[in-house]
């Protein structure tokens, strides 16, 4: 049986779940996972305990670093070798380009193990990172073993970056869609939902800008948290606006209370200005609710048929992003369409789909 180490930043609810499916499901491995932290203080996160089997949870200094649309993170482990000397592993997957990345690509080339690179990030998302960022993406993606994109956006960066499209396996980022699945979707409605925190990344102030273009009778919800500066800035432009209102401001939801909020929406929508995926969009698309997404939200391109089962509109454009949000609303043939045409898109997210791009790389490397 061969041992294989997963080393990430933090146990995120997406990432245990499918970590669990895979320790369950696919036995002819034995999957470790290393965290180089157990939280950020950003994350409202509940993890379930049970799901963390053969986890290892490293003591790092965690530096947070101040953006302008959002705080980024580094997380500087130190024992990261020693670790991985006592798992004694035949693979190492390691996440995206941290300083962890880092020491277990090295410590992988001294003792001949083979690595396996993982990365979200896309050329949109990482478009303003510096010098140090960039080499660190020069050393790790063209000399891993193989590599894995989690969207097609994710896999355009990796080609651009000099990895082998031979070597390179697609396993898309995915959450838990059963429950969402499991719900049965109402039409009629008039809810517009926005899921998601109200940093400036996300472009709610975006959103509430748009509609002013709309012009049928509409509720929208927002589910999320953000800092008292961040809501009450949101809650300013809306009085500005004159649709303060048309707003309810629903706070951080999860469980049946998420899945019941995406049942009732007649659309979502994700105005961000920047993300490597998106999960909420495939949230929405389980619980076959409509979508209008920026096309700065890279897991849409994976998503989202545009006119399809929704539309990709550039959120910076308020009027052409309200009215992609009118069309929907003023129409219930429109909504019933675009909710039936998400169906087909649904299973290419399951555990069982996405598990297999970590399975192709792992026999790639090993047969190499």
């Amino acid at each position: 049986m061969k041992r294989i180490v997963l080393l990430t930043n933090i146990p995120s609810p997406y990432r245990v779940d499918l970590f669990d499916y895979m320790q369950r499901n696919l036995t002819e491995y034995e999957f470790h996972v290393i965290y180089t932290s157990r939280m950020e203080d950003n994350r409202l996160w509940n993890i379930d305990e049970n799901k963390m089997r053969n986890s290892h949870v490293l003591k790092s200094r965690v530096l947070k670093i101040r953006k302008k649309l959002d705080d980024r993170y580094v997380h500087l482990p130190g024992n990261v070798g020693i670790l991985l000397s006592e798992l004694k592993p035949d693979l190492v997957i390691g996440f995206e380009y941290n300083p962890a990345a880092l020491q277990s690509f090295f410590w992988c080339k001294l003792h001949k193990v083979g690595f396996i690179h993982l990365t979200d990030g896309t050329l949109n998302s990482e478009k303003t990172f510096g010098k140090v960022q960039k080499l660190s993406r020069k050393i790790i993606i063209p000399n891993a073993d193989a590599s894995i994109a989690s969207s097609t956006k994710a896999k355009e960066k990796l080609l651009a970056w000099g990895a082998k499209k031979e070597s390179i396996f697609e396993s898309l980022l995915t959450v838990d869609t059963v429950p969402f699945v499991k719900t049965e979707k109402a039409f009629g409605g008039n809810k517009i939902l926005y899921v998601g925190s109200m940093i400036p990344r996300k472009g709610v102030d975006l959103l509430l800008n748009a509609l002013q273009f709309v012009d049928v009778n509409y509720e929208l919800r927002i589910v999320g948290n953000g800092s008292i500066e961040e809501v009450n800035a949101l809650k300013k432009q809306a009085k500005d606006l004159g649709i303060e209102n048309k707003i309810t401001w629903c706070g951080f939801q999860t469980g049946d209370a998420l899945v019941e909020e995406y049942r009732q929406a007649a659309v979502f929508v994700l105005p961000t200005r920047e993300d490597c995926f998106g999960l909420v969009l495939l949230e929405a698309l389980s619980a076959r609710t409509p979508i209008v997404a920026s096309k700065y939200a890279d897991g849409a391109y994976d998503i989202v048929k545009n006119g399809v089962n929704g539309f990709i509109v550039d959120p910076e454009d308020g009027k052409t992003m309200g009215k992609a949000i009118e069309s929907i609303l003023k129409n219930i043939s429109l909504q019933k369409q675009f909710s039936d045409n998400c169906i087909s898109e649904i299973s290419k997210f399951s555990f069982k789909e996405v598990s297999k791009g970590y399975v192709n790389a792992i026999k790639y490397v090993s047969e190499k």
